[in-house]
């Protein structure tokens, strides 16, 4: 006969374990804002071969050495990803391939992504080379900073609306950008966001983020 597990009693919350949860979500959120803004207002501009150092550490570096103690690794794997999640990234893939083909009839859209068919085939090679290197350079550290450390204090506060402070968060900085592009991220926010809270996981959100920038760059280059 299999002897019952004895039940895993919850930590109970004290006076001091709130004050300490509060003050990290004030933390975080201070910290994605400030980040934000300095790259809004580009007081750094330190590039090494096409990568963005600043993004790198302040966006990844930083975040995830303060929120190394307690991680999930869980969030950065597939193991609680599901079946009908591949087949979530393979629509997904294809509808942000749809919104990349649909820039020519935007012209603030057209302004702000010229195209370089008309290049070289060495200076193509060059602009896809530095551009990928940019794009991970940033984009690893903007997913794991927003649906990942802010997104796991918001929900932990707020357990069913604090999600809905991230698409605030990147369609303010994305106002930098065409209007279209800023509403598009909110969208993209809003259906991401809360599949990475559900299933506890980034990854996702990280390949379909990547999906659309890299086909933004095969978009610039054939076009």
């Amino acid at each position: 006969m299999k002897r019952k597990r004895p039940a895993v009693k919850p930590v109970p919350k004290t006076p001091d374990t709130e004050r300490s949860s509060t003050w990290m979500l004030v933390f975080v959120l201070a910290y994605t804002a400030a980040v934000l803004a300095l790259d809004t207002f580009a007081v750094h501009n330190v590039f090494v071969k096409g990568a963005d150092l600043f993004k790198i550490v302040a966006w990844f570096a930083i975040p995830f050495l303060f929120s190394l103690r307690r991680f999930d690794w869980g969030w950065l794997g597939v193991a609680r990803w599901k079946r009908i999640d591949i087949v979530i990234l393979g629509a997904l893939v294809l509808i942000c391939a749809g919104a990349v083909l649909v820039i020519p009839l935007f012209p603030s859209l057209r302004t702000t992504y010229g195209s370089v068919s008309h290049f070289s085939a060495a200076a193509k090679r060059s602009f896809v080379t530095h551009r990928v290197i940019w794009t991970f350079s940033w984009l690893i550290g903007w997913e794991f900073l927003h649906r990942c450390v802010l997104l796991r204090q918001l929900s932990a506060r707020w357990p069913r609306w604090g999600w809905l402070i991230i698409p605030v968060f990147e369609g303010a900085y994305h106002l930098q950008k065409p209007m279209i592009e800023a509403l598009g991220m909110v969208a993209f926010s809003a259906i991401l966001t809360p599949w990475a809270l559900r299933r506890r996981n980034v990854l996702l959100p990280f390949l379909a983020h990547l999906a659309i920038e890299l086909e933004l760059i095969a978009f610039l280059v054939l076009m």
